[in-house]
């Protein structure tokens, strides 16, 4: 794997950088899209249930108001009824009429006497009635419980409008609130206020509030809208118990036993811990004005607003509607999803891309690949062309060259034989040294242009060869014989070690009579004495080695490397054919040919280790394959 990366290009290494910013920057973007959305949604929600919770608490709190106005207004008019004042079977019906009209509250209207005495309804004594009873004579009346005394704690004015606290009767348990107007006679005061203490009775409101599991409490059977419905409502009076409640468990007891459990996750009102009973201190009694504040409830949050409940100017009760964020519990769920989702898109985009990317990258790679080894092989076929053009002009050379030589060589014997033709045409009897002239010079010319179709069939691959076993000695010597009477044999002595046993080769003779021939005439070319020998001997088993070694002027060493190429010769005489065709005829029989000067033997010739070392000349080797049945 690092090998491939490693064949990226450094454009492509760009490539994927730029890729993956762009991939992560816009992955960055939508997840930041998608969680400001979602805090914006939940902002929203949240602001929407704190909206509802402030509007359900403004009823609530306007209902509760209007119903003790009412109640207090029946009241008043109960108490300056001259119906009332002068107590007889006709205000009966007065109070029959008030108890229709209490604007939603449970009210019971009760009548006592002076003394704290019921006076109306007219019915049996109970314990319900005996303790509202009870604790009027003891707080609007004045009256010790056993006495009959003063009570030394009663703060409440004599002769005043009464309100107290909310009560729990021990007997039934219920909760009830009493308010007591003084009855009192106005034609009476028309003359002079008479003593506070001096009244002609009370008529009373018991406010009671249910308690009963199966039922809602009465108070809040209107609030019933579904946006609201899952709202805990509390109405707490000063000494901070629960009055009334859409949560039945919850009346009766302590607010601060409920609100203990309440957490006040972000800055509770100036000058306030986050305590519960400075919290109850805070929201409970020093507020004037409807209070909001976002609070935690068992790792729900919830909102809570108060309002202070008045009657004549005066605080008698807090109303309480906490709000949980059930919308928005639920509106972060399904958001934390769509965070998920989206993240786990954003994850397989970025795969995605990636693995585009890195498509892309190996494709490109591919691409660059091919285009590299096209590349590649048109500069190799640009070098071949340029090479070819090279040869083309060496060739082009070489056959100029080649005219030139060719045309000189073939224009000397034709004027040779043109001269003595005209020699024998004018004296037929005198010329018979123009016939043996003409007679050679036709020879050269036959020769010449053997080569030149020798030449022509290598160059097309249509050389033939007819092969067969041939007797190598008895070529070499009729060789010999042919070439003997044309050397000076007191300074040049051609000669051929034969073996006794005669060699035997398979190969076409005409063509091995050409390449020795081709040899001994080149060592004549450059050796004007010393001897010019030809062995044979057998080597690798198969395989008959012909050397042929003069003593000449050597091989020039600029002419060596090329010796058997076309036209390369160092000499005056012929076109430089022989021994390129030579070689090719060899070659063609399945040997090697090879040429070293005597006194240099480091030329890589793999026939030099056969050949003795002399201080001049040159040795031109070469392999024929044996006949092994016969050697």
């Amino acid at each position: 794997m690092r090998k491939v990366f490693l064949g990226f290009s450094r454009r492509s290494y760009i490539l994927l950088a730029v890729l993956v910013v762009c991939s992560s920057l816009l992955s960055l973007l939508s997840y930041y899209y998608s969680s400001s959305a979602a805090r914006q949604i939940l902002e929203l929600a949240s602001e929407d249930i704190r909206s509802n919770a402030k509007i359900q608490a403004h009823d609530l709190r306007s209902m509760l108001s209007n119903a003790l106005t009412s109640v207090s207004s029946n009241l008043d008019i109960l108490s300056t009824s001259q119906e009332v004042i002068d107590p007889d079977e006709n205000g009966n019906p007065l109070f029959n009429i008030v108890r229709t009209s209490s604007a939603g509250l449970s009210v019971e209207y009760m009548w006592l006497d002076q003394n704290g005495r019921i006076l109306w309804p007219k019915r049996s004594s109970n314990d319900y009635t005996d303790s509202m009873s009870n604790l009027l004579r003891v707080q609007f009346f004045g009256f010790s419980n056993e006495s009959g005394g003063h009570d030394d704690d009663v703060s409440h004015q004599r002769g005043a409008p009464f309100f107290n606290n909310g009560t729990l009767d021990p007997m039934s348990g219920k909760m009830y609130s009493l308010m007591a107007y003084p009855i009192i006679n106005k034609s009476t005061l028309a003359f002079g206020s008479p003593p506070p203490n001096l009244h002609g009775g009370a008529v009373v409101a018991a406010i009671q509030f249910e308690n009963n599991t199966s039922n809602k409490a009465s108070l809040l059977r209107t609030q019933s809208s579904d946006e609201v419905k899952q709202n805990i409502v509390l109405v707490v009076d000063k000494r901070g118990v629960v009055l009334e409640s859409n949560n039945n468990s919850l009346i009766g007891r302590p607010v601060s036993q409920y609100f203990k459990q309440i957490e006040v996750p972000e800055p509770a009102p100036e000058g306030a811990s986050l305590g519960s009973d400075s919290l109850i201190e805070e929201t409970l009694f020093n507020i004037s004005q409807p209070a909001s504040l976002n609070v935690s409830f068992r790792d729900q949050t919830m909102t809570m607003i108060s309002e202070p409940v008045y009657l004549d100017g005066n605080q008698v009760w807090t109303l309480y509607v906490l709000a949980p964020h059930l919308l928005t519990h639920d509106v972060n769920t399904l958001l934390g999803l769509q965070n998920n989702f989206s993240s786990i898109m954003i994850i397989i985009i970025g795969i995605v891309a990636f693995v585009v990317a890195m498509i892309i990258l190996f494709w490109n790679k591919g691409l660059e690949d091919v285009v590299y080894q096209r590349t590649g092989d048109l500069r190799r076929i640009n070098s071949y062309l340029i090479a070819a053009n090279e040869q083309l002009k060496v060739h082009d050379l070489m056959q100029k060259e080649f005219l030139n030589i060719a045309s000189h060589e073939m224009k000397t014997p034709t004027q040779t034989i043109l001269l003595h033709s005209n020699l024998l045409s004018v004296d037929p009897t005198s010329g018979h040294d123009s016939i043996d002239a003409i007679t050679r010079n036709a020879i050269r010319l036959q020769k010449l242009v053997n080569e030149i179709l020798d030449i022509t069939r290598i160059e097309s691959k249509s050389l033939k060869l007819t092969t067969e076993r041939l007797n190598l000695n008895q070529i070499i010597a009729s060789i010999i014989e042919e070439y003997s009477t044309l050397i000076d044999s007191g300074k040049l002595m051609l000669k051929y070690d034969a073996n006794d046993d005669d060699i035997y080769v398979i190969g076409d003779k005409a063509r091995i009579t050409q390449v020795i021939s081709n040899l001994v005439d080149n060592a004549l070319k450059f050796t004007k004495e010393g001897f010019i020998a030809i062995n044979t001997r057998i080597v690798d088993g198969n395989l008959v080695l012909v050397s042929i070694t003069d003593t000449g002027r050597g091989i020039d060493p600029k002419v060596l490397p090329k010796i058997f190429d076309k036209f390369a010769t160092n000499s005056d005489q012929g076109l430089g054919l022989g021994l390129y065709i030579s070689k090719n005829i060899v070659e063609a029989h399945g040997g090697k040919m090879c040429a070293h000067n005597n006194n240099d033997l480091s030329i890589d010739c793999p026939f030099n280790k056969y050949h003795p070392h002399i201080s001049k000349g040159a040795t031109f080797s070469f392999t024929l394959r044996t006949d092994v049945d016969s050697n």
